[in-house]
C-alpha cells in the first residue's frame, strides 16, 4: 500500500471516530438530562459516519429504540407529497401553476393553484376547527381528505388572505395535494408512495397506515408532558388531545407515514442522486417561493430566517453552505430530515418525547463541521412551573436568581413562560399564573407582550390597579400596542 495513501486512510478513520466520540457524548449528555429519546443518524457524502439509538421505544416494557424501531415522522412527510407532485410534473401529468379546480372540480376556490399549495400560500383555513359540527353531528364518523372539500363548500369558508399575498403554515394544503396525486394517477395516495418513491428508494420499513391507530410491531409508543409545568413524561394514550379532530381523523398528505432513521437516509440519498426527481425539479423544490410583492415565503424560528420552498423548508443564511429540511412534530413526537447541500451533511433525528431536534441538529451539524456548538439545555419554564405547582415557591425565585446569573444555564423563551402563565391563569392557579408572569419581567424586561400578559392576569385576578401599571409599562414599550391603549382606556 501506498505510505501517504496509508497515512490519509488512517487519518480520516482517525478523524471519523474523534468525531463519532463527540456526537455520541453529545446525545448521552442529552439523554442523560432527558432532553433527548430516539433515534440518530448521520451521513456524509451518502455514507454514514454515526448512527446511534437513546431511550426506550416502550418505556413501560423497558424496549430500547434499534435500528428497526418505526417511528411517525408527522410534517417531513410533506416533502413526499411535494416529491409526488412534482414527479408528475415531470412526466407532463401536470403544470404548478394550474389551478387545483382543473383537477378537483369541486373545489370551490378558482384562484388557488398547486404551487400555492406545495408553498403554503394558498389562504385556506387551518383544519383544526373545520371539522367540529361534523364530529358533533357524527360523533363515530373518521374523516378524511376527502371530507375537506365538501365541508369547505358546506360551511362556505372564506380565505384567510389572497392566494399569493402571505405565508401561512397549512396542513390542509398538502392534503388537498394528495388528493391531486390520486386523481392524476388513478390509484390511491398510500399506493402511489410505495411504487414510486418506497421501493425506488428502498425503503423497506417504511408505509402509510390505513388507519394511524393501528401500530405495526416495531412502531415505538409516543410520550409526552401532560401540562407546561410537568417535569414527568407520560404515554400519550392517557392524555386528551389539545384538538378535538386529532382523535377523529385520519388525515394524509400532510403527515402520516411512518419510518426509520435509517430509510429516511435511503430516501435523502435517493432524493439528492437524482433518482426520485431530475435535477431541475428538485431545485424548484428547494427555491424559496415569491409572495405576490415579489418578497420570498418566510418564517422566522429560534433567530433563524428560514424560507419555504416546495415542501421544503430552508435557511436563508448560507453562509455554512445551503441548509434545506423539513421537521414534525405531533403530541409525544419531533422529527427532522436536514441536509446541508454543499457540504452534502445529513442529519436525521427521530424523538418520541419530542425533544427539540432544531436545537439539536444544529448543534449536530456545528460539531461535525468543528465548529463550536450549544449543548441544548432544560427549559426554564418547565423547571420552574413544576416548583411553583409543588409548592416550592421559595426555590422557584432562586432558580430564576441563579438563571439570571448565568443564562447559559438553562433555555428560556418569552413564549414558554407567557403560555406557562396563562396555563396556570386557565386552571385557576392564580397565584401560580401571577408569580410566573412577575418572574417573566425580570428575565425579559424590555417585552411589551410580556407586561401586557401580566396585566391581563392581574386584571383577572381582581387587581386592577397593579393592572393599570403593567398596562401603561407594556404601552411605553410598544407605543403600538392598540389593544393595551384601549383596555387601559377602560380602566382609567
Amino acid at each position: 500500500m501506498n505510505k501517504q495513501f496509508f497515512l490519509i486512510l488512517v487519518t480520516s478513520i482517525l478523524t471519523v471516530s474523534v468525531s463519532g466520540q463527540k456526537i455520541n457524548d453529545l446525545f448521552t449528555t442529552l439523554t442523560k438530562n432527558d432532553l433527548y429519546n430516539g433515534s440518530v443518524l448521520i451521513s456524509e457524502s451518502g455514507k454514514n459516519i454515526f448512527s446511534n439509538f437513546y431511550g426506550f421505544s416502550n418505556a413501560e416494557k423497558k424496549e430500547k429504540i434499534t435500528e428497526k424501531s418505526q417511528f411517525p415522522i408527522a410534517s417531513v412527510s410533506k416533502t413526499f407529497t411535494a416529491i409526488a407532485i412534482l414527479q408528475l410534473k415531470q412526466k407532463g401529468k401536470l403544470k404548478l401553476d394550474e389551478p387545483v379546480q382543473k383537477y378537483l372540480q369541486d373545489f370551490p376556490y378558482p384562484n388557488i393553484s398547486i404551487r400555492h399549495l406545495l408553498s403554503n400560500t394558498s389562504g385556506l383555513t387551518e383544519y383544526y376547527h373545520l371539522f367540529d359540527n361534523v364530529v358533533k353531528e357524527q360523533p363515530e364518523k373518521i374523516i378524511s381528505n376527502a371530507d375537506i372539500i365538501p365541508t369547505l363548500i358546506q360551511n362556505k369558508i372564506p380565505l384567510s388572505f389572497s392566494p399569493g399575498d402571505k405565508w401561512e403554515y397549512n396542513n390542509v394544503n398538502f392534503c388537498l395535494a394528495a388528493l391531486i396525486v390520486e386523481k392524476i394517477s388513478g390509484i390511491s395516495f398510500r399506493d402511489y408512495l410505495e411504487k414510486n418513491i418506497f421501493k425506488p428508494a428502498k425503503m423497506n420499513d417504511s408505509f402509510l397506515p390505513e388507519n394511524r391507530r393501528i401500530k405495526s410491531p416495531n412502531q415505538v409508543e409516543l410520550y409526552s408532558y401532560p401540562n407546561m409545568y410537568s417535569t414527568n413524561l407520560v404515554n400519550i394514550k392517557d392524555l386528551k388531545e389539545t384538538f378535538l379532530i386529532f382523535e377523529k381523523s385520519n388525515f394524509y398528505g400532510n403527515g402520516g407515514i411512518v419510518s426509520t432513521a435509517l430509510d429516511l437516509q435511503k430516501y435523502q440519498n435517493a432524493l439528492f442522486k437524482y433518482q426520485l426527481l431530475d435535477k431541475k425539479e428538485l431545485e424548484e423544490a428547494l427555491t424559496p417561493a415569491k409572495l405576490n410583492d415579489g418578497k420570498i415565503a418566510s418564517y422566522r424560528f429560534d433567530e433563524k430566517e428560514i424560507a419555504y420552498g416546495l415542501g421544503w423548508e430552508m435557511y436563508t443564511d448560507e453562509s455554512n453552505g445551503k441548509i434545506v429540511f423539513h421537521d414534525g412534530s405531533i403530541t409525544g413526537l419531533t422529527s427532522i430530515l436536514i441536509h446541508n447541500i454543499d457540504k452534502n451533511q445529513t442529519v436525521v433525528l427521530l424523538s418520541n418525547t419530542a425533544s427539540s431536534v432544531f436545537a439539536v441538529s444544529n448543534a449536530v451539524l456545528q460539531l461535525i463541521n468543528d465548529k463550536p456548538y450549544v449543548v441544548p439545555v432544560q427549559n426554564l419554564s418547565r423547571v420552574y412551573g413544576s416548583l411553583l405547582e409543588s409548592g416550592s415557591k421559595e426555590k422557584a425565585n432562586q432558580l430564576i436568581e441563579e438563571y439570571l446569573k448565568n443564562p447559559g444555564s438553562y433555555e428560556a423563551t418569552e413564549r414558554d413562560f407567557n403560555r406557562l402563565g396563562y396555563q396556570f391563569l386557565r386552571l385557576q392557579k392564580n397565584d401560580n399564573s401571577l408569580q410566573t408572569f412577575a418572574s417573566a419581567t425580570l428575565i425579559f424586561p424590555k417585552s411589551a407582550n410580556i407586561y401586557d400578559s401580566y396585566g391581563e392576569a392581574l386584571l383577572k385576578c381582581g387587581k386592577k390597579e397593579d393592572a393599570i401599571k403593567m398596562y401603561q409599562k407594556s404601552i411605553e414599550l410598544n407605543p403600538d400596542n392598540e389593544n393595551g391603549k384601549k383596555v387601559l382606556k377602560e380602566l382609567l
